[in-house]
């Protein structure tokens, strides 16, 4: 079967801090002189300041152009009206900062010393934080922690530049302890630090501002227009037949786990495969006769592990694709090995990567790989806090090793290919997926994409996407904390027609602006 597959179209801009440079670098070549961004970038935060109806503003300025920016603000806010204190604790110290301060000072702010800070906290109505941006190397000086603690204290909303101050852009880690925002104005793109956790957690409302920086795509990573991708399914003719609609195998369930191959199998179905047969213990098979399934019961060895018998390998060798994993256990190498023999296009889920790594870790360019961070750090070698704090490196460790593509599942989940230097995140999707049975409905949906002919990245793509709309519409009907797993797969066509018709989540970044 030919592979279907999209092109390339970006919504938003992800830059690392590299990236942002190079595109300051390349406006100032084009012509555009970095006066006029930092202006640019200070009035975009005053605007912003204005819309949450501030009258007293405190900006805590950073030494560098961060703080340049929040005295761009600060002058421009006074100029309109607002009354405005800056808190400048390690100074100025950059190329034009003392031009800006006195622009600033001039038009009546004032400034505050350290020591009354939190008192200045108090007073003001928002915040402006605009200390450390893209970039920030180093932990925070103690004197700048300090104010920020005060800031922290006083409890009023904070308009964060750029980025929250102390956090560490390109791997979203902390290198102090933020203040959480209630907005984030950032400049000509999102960098890494607004998507990945922890520092995603303080980023608050995000605003993209143009302030005159090139559109420019960066390398490292991507966001899907997932309607693009959607399209690419298209619908069933009339003429449609059952084997051609998608034919699904899954390689599922165990005694102990027999709900996560019906999970997986009534996600494929909703998801619109035309006939999914699922292979599972006898133990499991008797608890799954009620669901829109063909179910084939298999044998099991003497430590509890399914043997695909002939019926099974017949089924396998049919499908147009096979899932091999969710709620299985431990797993025969051998099974997989009848998947990976065949060349359909494959989900390794669960307890399968462990015996995709017996096999001695073949390279699997038709597959997709789906590991949570406990199921990633044991097949790298590493710690999940590792695979935590360094999801992209962890992502695309795993594309590079498998040969194939990786869903690195969590918060802001990951896809990546081997040989492809960027990372495609998912906006899609909450707390709400952090229940047991999800992972097993997205390997469900990502199995049937490739039955139903898309190319593997682009499968895994689109299913992330699909499953998390389908999380939010569970989570909008019945509450965050009572979302199941079932609940997720039943929203799962509703949630298509949502995505079709240009769905996006409520956090998604405002633009333009």
């Amino acid at each position: 079967m030919r592979r279907r597959r999209v092109a390339e179209v970006v919504s938003l801009l992800i830059w690392t801090a590299e990236e942002a440079r190079a595109a300051d670098r390349q406006a100032e070549a084009e012509g555009t002189a970095g006066a006029w961004l930092m202006e640019a970038a200070g009035a975009a935060v005053a605007r912003a300041v204005r819309q949450l109806g501030a009258g007293r503003v405190l900006v805590v300025a950073g030494p560098g152009q961060n703080g340049g920016d929040g005295w761009v603000a600060a002058r421009r806010l006074a100029r309109a009206g607002a009354t405005v204190r800056v808190a400048a604790p390690l100074g100025v110290r950059f190329a034009e900062g003392e031009r800006w301060r006195a622009a600033a000072l001039g038009a009546g702010a004032t400034v505050v010393p350290a020591e009354t800070v939190l008192e200045a906290a108090r007073w003001a109505d928002v915040v402006i934080d605009a200390g450390f941006g893209t970039g920030l190397a180093r932990p925070l000086a103690p004197a700048f922690q300090a104010v920020l603690d005060a800031v922290r204290e006083a409890g009023r909303p904070v308009v964060a530049v750029d980025l929250p101050s102390g956090v560490d852009t390109d791997d979203g880690g902390l290198r102090g302890d933020p203040v959480p925002a209630t907005v984030t104005v950032t400049f000509g793109a999102l960098k890494p630090a607004h998507v990945l956790h922890p520092a995603a957690a303080y980023a608050g409302r995000l605003v993209v501002a143009d302030i005159g920086l090139p559109r420019r795509v960066g390398k490292a990573w991507r966001v899907d227009e997932p309607e693009r991708l959607v399209a690419l399914l298209g619908e069933r003719p009339a003429t449609a037949h059952k084997y051609r609609s998608g034919r699904l195998t899954v390689v599922a369930g165990s005694r102990a786990y027999a709900g996560a191959a019906g999970l997986c199998g009534l996600a494929a179905v909703r998801t619109g495969a035309g006939y999914v047969e699922v292979l599972t213990p006898e133990a499991a098979a008797v608890r799954l006769r009620w669901l829109p399934l063909i179910v084939r019961p298999q044998a099991v060895d003497d430590v509890g592990r399914l043997v695909l018998g002939p019926d099974g390998r017949d089924a396998v060798a049919r499908a147009a694709a096979v899932v091999v994993g969710p709620g299985l256990g431990p797993t025969r190498p051998d099974v997989l090995d009848v998947a990976r023999a065949t060349g359909r296009p494959a989900v390794v889920d669960a307890d399968a990567l462990a015996a995709w790594a017996a096999l001695g870790r073949p390279h699997w360019p038709s597959a997709v790989f789906t590991p949570h961070e406990g199921e990633a750090a044991r097949v790298l070698g590493t710690n999940p806090g590792w695979v935590a704090t360094h999801r992209r490196e962890a992502a695309r460790a795993l594309a590079e090793m498998t040969g194939g593509v990786v869903v690195l599942k969590g918060p802001r989940t990951l896809v990546a290919a081997a040989g492809d230097p960027a990372v495609w995140v998912n906006w899609a999707g909450g707390p709400e997926l952090a229940t047991a049975g999800t992972g097993d409905v997205l390997a469900g949906m990502v199995g049937t994409l490739l039955a139903r002919g898309l190319a593997p990245a682009d499968a895994a793509r689109l299913a992330v996407w699909w499953h998390g709309a389908a999380g939010h519409l569970a989570a909008r009907e019945l509450g965050r904390e009572a979302v199941g797993a079932q609940d997720v797969a039943e929203r799962i066509g509703r949630a298509r027609a949502e995505l079709a018709a240009g769905w996006r989540p409520p956090d998604w970044p405002e633009e333009g602006f």
